[in-house]
């Protein structure tokens, strides 16, 4: 009965533990698109990707973020954006994950 209880609780600290690092490590955002075109804005995308882009113990989040264009509300639809890490330029690719109604899902990942 001891050991069940010993496994039990190891279980539930990893369990906690993947959790935390799925958070941790989740670059995503959800913004509302607007307007004829049903997009959202460049500006809005720009600060987002700045705010919410990181990978905490491996890389600060951009100091800037500049694209050509703002996302439509689209699946899949995809941006390519410069951004800034300590003064070195990468791409940035911002791609639509989900679009419900409004409500607009999307990621960020670097180009290789």
């Amino acid at each position: 009965m001891k050991r069940i209880v010993i496994a039990l609780a190891a279980a539930a600290i990893l369990a906690g533990g993947v959790v935390t690092a799925w958070n941790v490590f989740d670059n995503s955002s959800v913004a509302t698109a607007s307007g004829a075109d049903h997009t959202l804005p460049r500006a809005e995308v720009e600060k987002l990707a700045k705010e919410n882009y990181a990978i905490p113990f491996f890389q600060d989040g951009p100091q800037s973020v500049s694209c050509p264009s703002g996302l439509r509300a689209k699946m899949d639809d995809t941006v390519r954006c410069t951004a800034v890490f300590q003064g070195k330029s990468s791409t940035m690719l911002i791609s639509v994950t989900a679009v419900r109604g409004d409500r607009v899902s999307f990621d960020y990942g670097l180009e290789k």
